[in-house]
């Protein structure tokens, strides 16, 4: 082969290995290349996919450079209050800004060393708004083109709705607020395992077993109880409920009581137990046991009958006074019988009132356990005529508390009153007396027609209740009498009367000539009654009346003296005539026939009766006038009784008439004018002669002893019909002087007129069927001075 051959061929070899190494070379960029884009669709998912998670996230990051340069998208720095042009850290501190200048800093600090210093950082915006969370990152970079960090911004609400996912450092944090909240509880509180150690305790179940902190407590196994509680424990996880039971422990060396609760938690089985301190529930419980007890001996004890009801409408306590009431046997009611079936039973017994529909009454009283607040109030009119106010509220621990009031006689005693008030009114009304009954306080409280009529004051005034003060200006008093500026203080003082409660009687006097007497009574309520009576007719008669007593006071003076003038001048010719006619009689003008002898003693004897009767005469006058004085000394009564019967008997014989003194005893003396009793019993037997009959007897009678004396004179046979001896004791009884046959009725008066001198007094009584008895009375002054 030739050189120029081997030339040509190795030319081709050349050419051949360049275009071999060209396309290797070729390939092999195709295949980096195809490396590189794979490589780089790679990072670009990846980008997407970080930023997708990132976009995920609960957090918002702003990216954080070592210059202080930051970089976050529009939400974000919408969170910290910047807009979408900020680009420095310090304008995360700027105004309108949400991060205090403390936490910048902080941040700035931590940028600077590169560590996530005291983040998260809190942020409380206020109430209703959710809290900030920042939480810095640092990120594991020298490279100043990328970020130093990142800042996490996260938004978290106290109470998060349905559906809101919160993120690590939220929950963190939660968490760290509910293990507070779990350490502040006041009370113990634990959880169990499955194997019933305990899991987690509370700070206050470490104080209660003294223990060092919760770590050794948990790890210890430390319990509050015995052993024993377990069993609730057990029970509440194989039921799947809440089990309550009651516990004792030593808490700081006292034995405490406590409800525990044991309530399931999970499906693994773990158990919450909470410890509540009942101690003070417990003593409660206890004094409210014993004031139940005392309440229920005290209701007992009561007259008015009490039923208490539980929450489940049985019968729980009833006291005596309602079985009294129900007619039931305790038996029945010591069974809890049911509100309802309690009704039913006194029903028949007819213990409850009649009613129209029984079963609705019923149902609107069981009623009362659901719908009962305040305390209801109705009346009960039982069959056999009595009432009852029932009173039915609901009671402190559930169910009603029913009190009965027997008011059948409160009732009828409101019936006789309010009859008794129409009959008093119905009476004052037409009552011719003005009445007016005024409060304490001065107002008008009652009053009757009459008072309207006679203060002449309208129906609309007297409605009002007026003072009496307004009242009194309209008095109508007679101004044109004399005396009326005194009676013009009525006016004025008869509010003030009416405010001194006392006693009060006056008389006014009207311009229309009417004549009004007042009385002012206080009344016990401090009321004070004012009554006011028309006198007009009784002051006219009475002044008539007093001008009359005037004239007879001046005619008994001029009779008086008058009888007294008379006296004198007609004893002076009776003395001559007694003495001419004693000198004829004693012969010492010579012999007289027996006419004239006759004649003669008639004289005598007429002379001595006129003498007699004129001295009775001057006697009455003198004792009339009050000028008599008596001579008080020891008088025996008996004595001067027979003396007087001596001097009476020869008076007594001349009428044929026998005086009889045997029924006299000795009676002893008392203090006495002798003289004037003497006359007394000479006149008293005068005066009984004048109605008796010829030959018939006065029989003398003298009794008592001590100074209780009594003298009576009995004439069985006065010769009077019973009509007129009935006149006479009438007319003796009032005072005056009767007539007899001597007519002028001059001894009995003159013995009224003695013998009220001496205090005494006399009577004259029927005596049989025609008899009369006078009996004197003298004891008054018996054993003790008497004055005239």
């Amino acid at each position: 082969m030739g050189e120029a051959e081997l030339s040509s061929l190795a030319l081709w070899g050349i050419v051949a290995s360049a275009a071999l190494a060209w396309i290797v070379l070729g390939l092999s960029a195709l295949w980096r290349a195809g490396r590189l884009t794979d490589r780089a669709n790679g990072l670009q998912e990846l980008t997407h996919f970080l930023d997708s998670m990132i976009r995920s996230d609960r957090r918002h990051p702003i990216w954080l450079w070592a210059d202080g340069r930051i970089q976050a998208d529009m939400g974000s720095l919408a969170l910290v209050g910047l807009g979408d042009s900020a680009s420095h850290v310090d304008e995360l501190a700027a105004d309108g800004g949400v991060i205090p200048h403390d936490i910048v800093s902080a941040l700035k600090k931590d940028m600077k060393n590169g560590t996530d210093g005291t983040s998260p950082y809190v942020i409380y915006q206020g109430k209703d708004r959710p809290r900030l969370i920042l939480d810095v990152q640092p990120l594991p970079t020298n490279d100043d083109r990328w970020p130093a960090s990142v800042l996490w911004v996260e938004e978290v609400r106290d109470r998060p709705q349905r559906g809101y996912r919160q993120g690590v450092r939220a929950l963190e944090l939660r968490l760290e607020d509910l293990s507070r909240a779990f350490n502040s509880l006041p009370f113990p509180v634990w959880v169990r395992g499955p194997d019933f150690s305990l899991l987690e305790v509370n700070s206050a179940y470490v104080d209660a077993v003294d223990g060092e902190n919760v770590f050794d407590v948990v790890e210890r196994g430390v319990e509050l109880f015995d052993r024993g509680s377990l069993s609730s424990v057990r029970k509440a996880r194989e039921s799947g409920m809440r089990v309550r039971e009651r516990r004792f422990g030593v808490i700081d060396g006292q034995r405490r009581a406590f409800t525990v609760i044991n309530t399931p938690i999970d499906e693994a089985g773990n158990i919450l137990g909470v410890a509540v301190d009942v101690t003070g529930e417990e003593e409660a419980l206890s004094e409210l046991s014993r004031v139940l007890e005392s309440q229920s001996e005290t209701l007992n004890r009561l007259r008015s009958p009490v039923a208490i009801f539980g929450p489940g409408q049985t019968l729980r306590f009833y006291n005596s006074a309602f079985a009294r009431l129900s007619h039931l046997s305790e038996d029945l009611l010591s069974s809890e019988i049911r509100h309802g079936e309690l009704l039913d039973a006194m029903r028949e017994l007819r213990r409850l009132p009649e009613q129209i529909d029984f079963l609705q009454w019923k149902k609107n009283v069981l009623r009362h356990y659901t719908t009962l607040l305040e305390p209801y109030e109705e009346m009960w009119h039982l069959p056999d005529g009595t009432a009852h106010r029932v009173v039915t509220q609901p009671h402190p621990l559930g169910g009603l508390l029913i009190l009965f009031e027997d008011v059948t006689d409160r009732l009828a005693l409101e019936r006789s009153y309010n009859t008794l008030i129409a009959v008093q009114q119905e009476t004052l009304d037409h009552m011719r007396e003005s009445i007016a009954v005024f409060g304490s306080d001065g107002r008008l409280q009652l009053s009757n027609p009459a008072l309207k009529d006679l203060w002449q004051l309208d129906d609309e005034l007297l409605e009002g209740k007026p003072h009496l003060s307004m009242l009194a200006i309209d008095i109508p008093l007679d101004e044109a009498r004399p005396g009326y500026q005194d009676e013009e203080d009525i006016r004025a003082r008869l509010p003030a009367w009416v405010s001194d409660r006392k006693h009060r009687s006056g008389r006014w006097y009207r311009k229309d000539g009417l004549v009004i007497d007042y009385a002012l009574v206080p009344l016990p309520d401090g009321g004070v009654m004012l009554t006011q009576s028309d006198v007009t007719d009784s002051f006219k008669v009475e002044q008539a009346l007093r001008e009359r007593s005037n004239a007879l006071e001046a005619a008994d003076r001029l009779k008086s003296e008058f009888i007294t003038n008379m006296s004198y001048e007609l004893r002076t010719p009776l003395n001559s005539i007694i003495g001419f006619a004693e000198m004829l009689d004693q012969k010492i003008f010579g012999e007289l026939n027996a006419h004239q002898a006759d004649y003669v003693k008639n004289i005598l004897s007429a002379s001595d009766d006129l003498k007699v009767l004129i001295a009775d005469v001057l006697d009455l006058a003198v004792l009339d006038a009050g000028e008599a004085q008596l001579e008080l000394e020891d008088a025996d009564v008996k004595s001067e009784l027979a003396d007087a019967a001596t001097l009476a008997a020869d008076i007594a014989r001349k009428v044929d008439i026998t005086l009889n003194m045997d029924e006299c005893d000795d009676v002893g003396s008392i203090m006495a004018d002798r003289r004037r009793l003497k006359q007394i019993f000479y006149n008293m037997v005068s005066s009984m002669l004048n109605f008796a009959r010829y030959g018939g007897t006065l029989s003398v009678k003298l009794e008592g002893g001590d100074g209780d004396v009594k003298v009576t004179i009995f004439n069985p046979d006065s010769g009077l019909t019973v009509r007129e001896r009935d006149r006479l004791v009438a007319t003796v009884a009032m005072g005056a002087s009767p007539g007899g046959r001597r007519a002028t009725g001059l001894d009995l008066a003159l013995v009224r007129s003695i013998v009220g001198l001496h205090k005494g007094s006399i009577a004259l009584d029927a005596y049989g069927v025609e008899g009369l008895a006078l009996s004197l009375y003298p004891a008054a002054c018996a054993g003790r001075p008497c004055h005239s």
